[in-house]
């Protein structure tokens, strides 16, 4: 072990409970005017006036301040958090080792760790062993097995799934050498998103004993989150899973190990007709079966009634469009072209446009007699036409894929005439993602190095009454065909999210809209306005962090980079450590997790209220 390591690990501690919950006269910690300052900095970035604050001669000022550089993460203000970690209170002490956590860099790192020997507070110690492996974690001076399975044995809730994450992520030729450790630990391990994490890291081991382990894992008798991830894990080793296995599985009586086998199954080509229509019926339940009567093979007549159809619901239309143009004689460019600039729902768009990308590239692979060149220049009008198509997900969507062209390619696919007619197409703000994809694919054309995307300027001030007359913990129902979840807002630690959040409730803005995005053991992903991902509002939120991390039901906001959220959430399923301090943790479930395992691509939120 090095020299960061061992200044650590020598400390030996345990986590400790999170937070004690303060006595409530108020609805939320901000009716206290002297924290307005601090919240006022936080959302403006100022880290001098932070650095100042934590000066306050009020320990809850210091304290409040102290917890905003989490959000702010400005490495400017590590001397100040250095500095506050000889304050006579606690709670800010605390603070100051979550926000250096979260901006510290090698030499930091050093400092930290030697400042938590002289530390009396048990609880400020858990605090320090956390963040002390979160920043060597990101300044990856975690590179050894054995160093953090030493972590993971002595530490506890979030720590140990932080630890497995981390193995999970460790190179293969890191992983192998230390197999039977990492089998052994998976065999003790009795926590079971400890051993998700750790049945996915068996991908990089990629051997006869990890096949054996993952298999059975995956049956029936295991936990949901178990099986998903030896699901997930046998599909990426030799060779993946048979098509024929996740048909035979989508029956599988877990709602949630069946909703992982669909989005599996989603994410497949079909090889042949009977098999495209058994996976239509699994997805959508069409039965889209006939009698032979004239002579045509009943794959074929399904087929053809198949693409008779228009399915009123966007997503199921997907699935449709998707099996119909991986058969041959499915759908014609033709016919994808006419769907790709229509006004068809956003989501079918896009699937047509995938379908026609795929054959675009298909065709520039095939042996053919024209030149690599005459091929560029045949396929470019499809990509010049999408990136005019003043749409912002499919130029999105388009720059996604551009993106892994070489450059003197890029200047026949997107040359600089048709970069600026897409980006004055662009919003700056609402088609923030589109526009940074746009800013890389130039730089990648142009051999220059990616650019540093910046957030818009602060453009959505917070409240201040109806801020304060929002109740910290204030429950919204969210009613789905699925079932009902009820969420809690953390309105102390993310003020300004959870004040949107509201806003958009109360506005029914959420009402009709879709889930259209879900993995398996990760989050489901709903609330934009387009209904395919790329949609946001013409507004941003500042980054929010607080002092709870992203467990299993933690609700968090979907963003294109720091200081760029809006309306898009996501609710976890396990917990996701790789999420702390980097995304908004606005709320949390408190009702109807079974539901959100359950929940699939498609689902709609038929209402999103507040609970009075």
């Amino acid at each position: 072990m090095d020299r960061y390591v061992l200044l650590l690990f020598g400390l030996c501690l345990f986590a400790c409970d999170q937070d004690k919950e303060p006595a409530r006269t108020s609805p939320n910690r901000w009716a206290d005017e002297r924290l307005w300052p601090v919240l006022d900095a936080q959302e403006h970035r100022d880290t001098e006036a932070l650095c100042a604050l934590l000066k306050h001669e009020a320990p809850e000022v210091r304290e409040a301040a102290a917890l905003a550089f989490a959000s702010v993460q400005d490495t400017l203000g590590i001397p100040c958090l250095l500095a506050a970690l000889s304050d006579v209170d606690m709670d800010v002490r605390r603070h100051a080792v979550l926000a250096l956590g979260l901006v510290a860099d090698s030499a930091t790192v050093q400092l930290i760790a030697e400042r938590s020997l002289v530390e009396k507070d048990s609880t400020v110690q858990a605090a320090y062993f956390s963040a002390s492996f979160l920043a060597l974690q990101r300044n990856g001076l975690l590179k050894d097995l054995p160093t953090v399975v030493y972590y993971l044995e002595r530490s506890a809730g979030q720590d140990r799934v932080r630890a497995a994450d981390v193995v999970r992520r460790l190179r293969p030729d890191v992983l192998r050498p230390d197999s039977t450790l990492l089998y052994t630990a998976l065999e003790r391990e009795r926590d079971t998103e400890v051993r998700a994490m750790l049945l996915r890291a068996l991908i990089k081991a990629n051997g006869p004993s990890s096949k054996r382990v993952l298999w059975d894992a995956v049956r029936p008798g295991h936990p949901a989150v178990e099986r998903i991830a030896a699901l997930q894990s046998l599909a990426h080793v030799d060779g993946g899973l048979p098509n024929d296995t996740l048909v035979h599985w989508s029956n599988d009586p877990d709602p949630m190990f069946q909703a992982a086998v669909h989005a599996q199954l989603f994410e497949r080509t079909p090889t042949s007709p009977e098999e495209a229509l058994s996976w239509v019926d699994i997805l959508i339940g069409l039965e889209i079966t006939a009698t032979d009567h004239s002579g045509y093979s009943t794959a074929r007549t399904a087929l053809d009634a198949l693409r008779k159809l228009r399915l009123t619901d966007p997503y199921e239309e997907v699935v449709r469009i998707r099996t119909l143009a991986a058969m041959e004689q499915g759908l014609s460019d033709a016919e994808l072209e006419a769907m790709l600039f229509s006004d068809r729902p956003a989501v079918e768009r896009q699937a047509a446009f995938q379908a026609l990308a795929q054959r675009t590239a298909q065709r520039m692979m095939m042996p053919r007699a024209i030149s690599f060149d005459m091929q560029l220049r045949e396929a470019a009008p499809f990509w010049h036409q999408v990136l005019a198509s003043k749409d912002a997900g499919l130029i999105c969507a388009a720059a996604e894929q551009l993106i892994l062209s070489q450059p003197d390619h890029l200047l026949v696919l997107f040359p600089p005439e048709v970069e600026q007619q897409a980006a004055a197409s662009l919003d700056p703000v609402r088609d923030l993602e589109a526009v940074q994809l746009m800013a890389d694919l130039a730089a990648q054309r142009d051999g220059r190095a990616a650019p540093k995307h910046n957030p818009p300027a602060y453009n959505h001030p917070i409240d201040k009454q109806k801020l304060l007359a929002l109740k910290q913990g204030q429950h919204y129902r969210i009613t789905t065909d699925k079932g009902t979840i009820i969420i809690a807002t953390d309105v102390d630690d993310c003020p300004g999210s959870s004040l949107a959040f509201d806003s958009l409730v109360i506005a029914g803005y959420y009402d009709g809209k879709a889930f259209h995005r879900m993995v398996p053991n990760f989050v489901v992903q709903g609330g934009c306005p387009r209904g395919d991902g790329y949609g946001g509002m013409p507004w941003t939120l500042r980054t929010e962090i607080g002092r709870k991390p992203f467990t299993a039901g933690s609700v968090g906001l979907a963003s294109a980079g720091r200081d760029t959220e809006s309306c898009q959430f996501f609710i976890t399923h396990v917990a996701t450590p790789h999420l702390d301090g980097r995304y908004t943790r606005f709320g949390e479930v408190v009702e109807g997790m079974d539901v959100v395992g359950r929940l699939e691509v498609g689902d709609v939120m038929e209402r999103v209220e507040r609970v009075e």
